[in-house]
């Protein structure tokens, strides 16, 4: 999934970046090295209208606060902020839910596991499938990713997630998931498995890989989800209860409906990692990456959660704003006390063990629909 592309296309980017990168980062980034464009390469040309210095919209540039990440939530409880996160590894005990927990964001503790894929009981092995004597054959590299965590007083910790048998993109499933947890201490955690109704309809027709989403439970009691991954840049689940039957949001003609069809989707991607957040019932905000290897983060906003408006000028993060350092995705909350949307953008750099890693930055912005 990992493209490659030929230095000289990445060096005609960069060359663009340069002015921009030197004026939006608050501190100066290292320079990109060639092994990191091989990795991530820049495109020169963006569609939509890029910022010049890869930064609108936002309060501020983006600082880091030093702690590894990139499917990151926000839940603020009792005074304490926690940020809930999985990690990846080769074995069942590597691939890990975690949490950082501290009294604000940029001062938070070590991550501590709260369970791990071990629980995940739903996830088959791709080619034990294709042997009739072994149809449930649980796959040996199954895992959490694409994590949303929320929590709801009636229930606990909800965590939406997509959980592989291994990560082959394009050849094996990536389907939504539900895991619970009351208290969300270590032991106390079961994995409900796949969202039962269409999204599994669908999945039974084709390979889904399925790049993320978030949870959301209405003020009627209602469940939704957004997801990408079947066939749009982004769809709307519903569903009365966790357990489902869980349905796509559709339009007139019995299509699952496109959320967002002002996203230019098209040759240079179809977008992934989209992310909504609710800051009043009448205001909700989504972000969506738009491919990969990233190369800038699109905003969309809206009243109902359903009609969806592109937040101004779009895109309004490219990596011009990181120095042209890979970025991945934004992830959100809203700060209870300025009432402002606070991002966290994963910027691909070094953790404090020395390892290329994706590093949290953060800043803020009106909670408010567009300026502009």
């Amino acid at each position: 999934m990992r493209e490659r592309r030929t230095l000289p296309l990445a060096a005609l980017a960069l060359a663009a970046l340069a002015a921009g990168c030197a004026a939006t980062a608050s501190k100066p980034y290292p320079p990109v090295t060639q092994k990191e464009l091989e990795e991530f390469p820049l495109k020169a040309d963006l569609p939509g209208d890029p910022p010049k210095d890869g930064l609108r919209h936002w309060a501020a540039p983006f600082e880091s606060i030093g702690i590894e990440g990139a499917y990151v939530s926000v839940i603020i409880r009792d005074g304490r902020y926690e940020l809930w996160h999985n990690t990846w590894g080769d074995s069942l005990a590597e691939k890990q839910v975690v949490v950082n927990s501290g009294p604000d964001i940029r001062r938070l503790g070590k991550a501590r596991p709260v369970c791990d894929a071990t629980i995940i009981g739903d996830v088959f092995d791709p080619h034990g499938l294709q042997q009739p004597q072994k149809p449930d054959q649980l796959s040996s590299e199954r895992g959490f990713t694409r994590t949303f965590m929320l929590y709801d007083p009636a229930l606990g910790y909800v965590l939406f997630s997509c959980n592989p048998p291994g990560y082959y993109p394009g050849s094996v499933p990536l389907l939504p998931s539900l895991t619970l947890s009351k208290t969300g201490e270590p032991g106390s955690w079961t994995c409900k498995g796949k969202l039962a109704g269409e999204p599994l309809a669908e999945a039974a027709k084709r390979v889904i890989w399925s790049d993320g989403g978030s949870l959301h439970r209405l003020d009627d009691g209602r469940w939704r989800a957004y997801v990408n991954g079947f066939g749009q840049v982004c769809a709307i689940l519903g569903s009365a209860t966790l357990d489902g039957p869980w349905a796509f949001l559709r339009d007139d003609k019995g299509e699952i409906r496109e959320a967002l069809p002002d996203f230019p989707k098209g040759p240079h991607g179809g977008g992934c990692f989209p992310t909504a957040l609710r800051v009043r019932p009448d205001a909700w905000h989504l972000w969506l990456t738009d491919t990969w290897p990233p190369q800038s983060i699109w905003h969309f906003w809206s009243k109902d959660g359903i009609a969806w408006k592109l937040y101004g000028r779009q895109p309004e993060i490219t990596r011009a704003a990181v120095g042209g350092h890979g970025i991945k995705c934004l992830r959100a909350y809203v700060d209870p006390a300025s009432k402002e949307i606070v991002g966290l953008l994963s910027v691909w750099g070094v953790n404090a063990e020395g390892r290329p890693a994706w590093i949290l930055h953060t800043s803020r912005m009106p909670a408010g629909p567009p300026a502009e």
